[in-house]
């Protein structure tokens, strides 16, 4: 309660942003390379994306059979930033959050990070983080597995 007698308004929901990182055993090119495209993550994530590394084009996810009932799950958004061999972001979602991956160079490859910032402070926002909390840091893993070994871990 306020010192007017009245009840001051708190936010309902708290959404904190989701950062994973991970060293790669591979050159930050190479890294970049595999994020910054829809042929890119075809690679290692996505079957059927689309987008280009430039800022302003369209983003188009597909992940096919990810589904309960085996049907595709899509995704769209646009680049905001593109910096090869260093930041690579994109938005995606609705509302639309900020998804930035930045890579530098580490001594055994790439040092990876992903960042999804801009997240609805809603209910909807905090069921949001809970899945990509989880699923961004198998992000990780996947493109660590694809970039390291040439191993696709995702069907």
């Amino acid at each position: 309660m306020s010192t007017s007698g009245t009840f001051s308004a708190e936010p309902a929901v708290v959404v904190p942003d989701i950062l994973h990182s991970t060293k790669v055993r591979a050159a930050p090119a190479a890294v970049f390379e595999l994020l910054s495209s829809g042929a890119g993550w075809d690679r290692w994530f996505t079957d059927g994306s689309s987008f280009e590394p430039r800022v302003g084009s369209p983003v188009h996810l597909v992940w096919k059979g990810w589904t309960d009932d085996g049907s595709a799950m899509t995704d769209e958004g646009e680049v905001v930033a593109c910096d090869p061999g260093e930041r690579f972001a994109f938005t995606w979602g609705s509302p639309p959050s900020l998804v930035t991956f930045t890579t530098a160079p580490h001594a055994e490859g790439t040092w990876l990070q992903v960042v999804e910032t801009d997240l609805p402070q809603t209910e909807a926002g905090l069921r949001r983080f809970a899945e990509c909390a989880t699923g961004w840091g198998e992000a990780l893993t996947l493109v660590r597995c694809y970039a390291e070994h040439g191993i696709r871990l995702s069907t």
